[in-house]
Formats: structure tokens, C-alpha cells, sequence
């Protein structure tokens, strides 16, 4: 079989001295026996003085029998880790055929405290308490545990607790400032408080820490792009939409519901940059493209379209002033933003 494009990034933090000589000791007898020395792993990605393994980004080619014997051996690996996580991808044309995420699930009490404490906050069921009680009995076993600190301090950023979020994020960044997730969620705190420039060159370093191919990714293109909307910088802010127009989604990948949001969002910056008829086709292509998930709100789309049609010349633009006006009429949505050509209607988060 030919080799095919590998993607690695993470780490495993295994706590203690004596869990990195026995997780080291016993992989490369592993290596030798069991894996033949075929993997991708290299001496030099274990530090002894950190008692962790470290893959800061690794862009490989590999046959088949080499990316299984090294997915086998990070999950041997992790059994004696006590935090981290290693995300790997096959990649093929731009997009990830094949990806594993794999971090440790061992009896460890911070392995399992994290893993309680994650899995409440994946099911989006409100029960922050319980999520930070399990957070913190990982963070009182293992003081560092960076990835604890991040879902923590995620989980006082839900709660509006953003001071304390703050100092949870950059705790995490601290430890482990290759992982992307904790400079996200400070971005979106300092962008809440008005230091937007600053949150957007966080998302520039964000970004380099993470690959095309990974969901959060496109969602820092979006954020980024929302943040010079909100600081006027209607050209970057055009860039970062059409970079993630440019990408197709699966209706599985988060970023999907987004897409019709982020149409809106450039043709607004589209509009602001004057540049009216492609606005046009992008306005044109919101109305034809099927709901993927987040609404674009039709008295503002309408209303935006029709000054659009007349300030370009077109003589249907008095049919969207009615169509604005029936759904204002019908809307149950009271809320409703009002038009603003240039600054959208979306959120950040």
C-alpha cells in the first residue's frame, strides 16, 4: 500500500518519574517486540524532565501497518499517563479520512474525575456544578492537569464567572500552551471586554497550533472573522469568511449550522467594502442555500437586500421592502435585530 499523509499533535503527561520510567520501559520493549520498531514515534518525543511525551506537530507519510502500530502504541502509552491527549489524522485532498483521538482512560482518580467532569460538559445539560465538582477532584489529584484547568475554566466561562475563567485558561495555556482550546476561550473573554484586537492576535497563535483538517480550526476562522466585523476591519473580516465559505462541511462537523450566518456576515463586510454585486450573489445564495442549522433573520436579509438591488439598480428591490415587511408582520420574534448593512447579526460563540 502507498503511504499515505499522516497528521500527529499532543502529548501524554504521566505525573510522576516513576510512571514515565515504567510507561518508557515498558514500551520499547513493546517497540522492539511487538511493533518490530515500526512506528512513527522517536526517542527524542519523550522528556524525561517533564515525565511526559511530547508530538508537537508532526506531518509524515506512512504505509498503513505503520500508522496502526502507532495508534496502538499512543493508546498503550496512555494506560500510564494521567493527563493529555493526542489527536491523529490520515488526511487525503484537504480533508481527514481517517482521525483518532485518543487520551487516557486508565483508573487513575484525575483520569477519571476529568473524564466525569468532560463528560457532563459534552452533554450540554446545564449541570455546571456537578461538572466542576468532578473538575476540581481532577485538579486536587493531579495540580497539573492542563486540561482540566481548560474545561474549568469553560465551564465559569457558561457561568459568566469570567474572571475565574480567565485565571483557569491561562493556567492551562501555562502547562501546555500547544493545545488551541484555551487560547479560544480567552480570545472570546477578551473580545466580552474590548480588547478585541488582542483577542485576534491570540487567534492568529491559536490558529498555528491546530491543522485545517481539525473542526476547531474553522471555528477560529469564523470567531476571527466576527472580531474585525466587530473592530471594522471589514477586509480581513471578508478574508477569514470566504477561507471558510471556501471549505465544505459535513453536517455531522459543528461548523455546518454556521454557514448560512457566515454568508450573511460576508456579504455585510462585502457591502462595507463596496464591493456590491458580489455581496449581491452571496445575499442571493443565502436565500437558495437550505437551513443548515443558526437562521439568518429574514427582516434584516430582506431589508439589507432590497437597499442592496436599488443602490446597484436593479428594479425588483421594492419586492424584498414587502417581503421584509410580511415577515416583520408574521415574525414571533420580537427580538429581532434590527438591519445593520455592516455589522451582522452572529454571535461568537
Amino acid at each position: 500500500m502507498l503511504p499515505q499523509k499522516i497528521i500527529i499533535k499532543g502529548r501524554f503527561d504521566f505525573g510522576t518519574d516513576k510512571s514515565f520510567e515504567k510507561a518508557i520501559a515498558l514500551f520499547r520493549h513493546r517497540l522492539e517486540n511487538f511493533y518490530k520498531n515500526d512506528t512513527l514515534i522517536e526517542e527524542s518525543m519523550f522528556d524525561e524532565e517533564g515525565a511526559a511525551f511530547h508530538i508537537p506537530k508532526l506531518i509524515t507519510q506512512a504505509t498503513n501497518k505503520t500508522w496502526n502500530n502507532t495508534i496502538s502504541a499512543f493508546e498503550f502509552l496512555s494506560q500510564f499517563a494521567v493527563s493529555g491527549m493526542i489527536n491523529a489524522f490520515i488526511a487525503e485532498g484537504g480533508k481527514a479520512i481517517c482521525e483518532y483521538t485518543i487520551e487516557p482512560k486508565n483508573d487513575k482518580a484525575a483520569v477519571q474525575a476529568y473524564l466525569a467532569g468532560k463528560a457532563i460538559v459534552q452533554e450540554k445539560n446545564g449541570h455546571h456544578e456537578e461538572a466542576m465538582k468532578e473538575l476540581d477532584q481532577a485538579i486536587t489529584s493531579y495540580n497539573k492537569h492542563a486540561m482540566a484547568y481548560e474545561k474549568r475554566g469553560y465551564v465559569k466561562f457558561l457561568l459568566k464567572q469570567y474572571d475565574e475563567a480567565l485565571i483557569d485558561l491561562n493556567k492551562s495555556i501555562a502547562l501546555d500552551d500547544q493545545n488551541p482550546d484555551p487560547f479560544l476561550g480567552k480570545a472570546l473573554i477578551l473580545s466580552m471586554r474590548d480588547q478585541t484586537t488582542e483577542a485576534v492576535e491570540l487567534l492568529d497563535s491559536a490558529l498555528k497550533l491546530c491543522f485545517p483538517v481539525q473542526s476547531i480550526y474553522w471555528k477560529m476562522r469564523r470567531i476571527k472573522g466576527h472580531m474585525h466585523m466587530k473592530l471594522k476591519d471589514y477586509g480581513p473580516a471578508s478574508q477569514e469568511f470566504k477561507f471558510f465559505l471556501n471549505k465544505k462541511f459535513e453536517n455531522t462537523d459543528p461548523n455546518y449550522s454556521w454557514i448560512k450566518i457566515v454568508m450573511w456576515d460576508y456579504a455585510n463586510a462585502l457591502i462595507a467594502i463596496e464591493n456590491f454585486e458580489e455581496a449581491l450573489k452571496w445575499l442571493n445564495l443565502i436565500e437558495d442555500t437550505p437551513e443548515t442549522g443558526r437562521i439568518v433573520p429574514l427582516v434584516s436579509f430582506y431589508t439589507c437586500r432590497a437597499e442592496l438591488r436599488k443602490r446597484i439598480g436593479i428594479k425588483n428591490w421594492e419586492e424584498d421592502l414587502l417581503k421584509a415587511k410580511v415577515h416583520k408582520k408574521d415574525s414571533k420574534n420580537e427580538k429581532e435585530p434590527p438591519y445593520k448593512p455592516v455589522e451582522g447579526t452572529s454571535s461568537v460563540s
